[in-house]
């Protein structure tokens, strides 16, 4: 067929051809070299189908020549989404602000039963995971920190590293994550879910300021519940290390107990409470965030619960390692 059609005498006459469909007309297209020839003596029908087969070729050649051009559309998208949902948060913390002024002015209107039922939900129902995950840590820990330890003789050494290690770092660090996947997508989902059945809606109908009641409990309650677990978890961890050092390296408790509070100092206590109260703020207003802007229907708010866990997790990583390089970089 190739061969016929790049004759120089041919003519083709499609008239007596009763049926062409979309993969006959191809067929004829690519044996033409993906062009029409001017002779060509068919129906008006099938020159409709080599028309669609001639305008989906153009596309096709222009494709690359756009593709150059997506990513950085994308860049931009991503950039304009990015400035467009910093503004929105701070909106809300202003609005948060607000609230905090009202309840100072007004004492009666403090939520104190939500804040509770926060503190108890994000809290004490997270401390046997935490407790279990900071042991368990602070068991590796000090196994993998033992075995180089032993071979230089400084055994005792372990109590500085384990100390100072979770007290500054991994009990916030932990702390933070676990809640992020625990409570942060919970508090996403919920408030997406009071959208979908508008709730959120009555509130505002009733006169009620939804962040007020909703927002403002979550952010408190997280932020006092949060420094709590970061010392359990750090507390949990060092007794995990503690087990594991006085079976590898015979660092037994009564010597952990005397070198402990000279061997870490006090700041880095601080430093890792300062991480619990910011870290827990900061995963409650960004979950809170996403609930409220979630969308009434589901695919929405699963879409929101996602990237609610995305951005939590990933601002707790940026900014525990930010603090980490500044505060040394500071001297403290």
């Amino acid at each position: 067929m190739r061969d016929a059609a790049t004759q120089a005498d041919g003519r083709w006459s499609l008239r007596d051809v009763e049926a062409l469909d979309t993969a006959g007309a191809l067929l004829l297209w690519r044996a033409w070299g993906q062009r029409m020839p001017d002779d060509v003596d068919c129906r008006r029908d099938q020159r409709l189908l080599f028309s669609y087969l001639e305008r989906a070729s153009r596309r096709e050649r222009e494709a690359p020549a756009k593709r150059r051009f997506v990513i950085l559309v994308e860049i931009g998208a991503s950039i304009m989404l990015l400035i467009r949902e910093v503004g929105e948060i701070t909106l809300l913390i202003g609005q948060l602000m607000v609230d905090a002024v009202y309840c100072l002015r007004h004492p009666r209107a403090i939520p104190f039963r939500e804040i509770s039922a926060t503190i108890y939900r994000a809290g004490a129902q997270s401390v046997a995971l935490l407790t279990f995950i900071g042991a368990l840590v602070g068991i590796v820990l000090a196994f993998q920190l033992g075995g180089q330890l032993k071979n230089f003789g400084a055994n005792t050494a372990i109590i500085g590293a384990v100390g100072l290690a979770f007290l500054r770092e991994l009990g916030p660090f932990l702390t933070g994550l676990i809640l992020v996947g625990r409570s942060g997508s919970a508090f996403t989902a919920g408030i997406g879910a009071m959208r979908v059945t508008a709730e959120l809606d009555a509130l505002r109908a009733f006169g009620i300021s939804p962040t007020l009641r909703i927002v403002f409990p979550k952010v408190v309650g997280l932020a006092l519940a949060m420094p709590l677990l970061v010392l359990w978890t750090d507390f949990a961890g060092i007794m995990g290390a503690i087990y594991m050092s006085t079976q590898q390296l015979h660092v037994g408790y009564a010597m952990w107990l005397n070198q402990f509070p000279s061997a870490v100092p006090w700041s880095n206590f601080l430093i890792g409470y300062g991480k619990g109260v910011l870290f827990g703020a900061m995963i409650a207003l960004v979950s809170s965030y996403y609930g409220l802007k979630s969308e009434p229907n589901t695919q929405s708010l699963t879409e929101h619960t996602i990237r609610s866990v995305v951005v939590n997790l990933a601002l707790v990583i940026a900014i525990d390692g930010a603090l980490g390089v500044l505060l040394t970089h500071v001297g403290i």
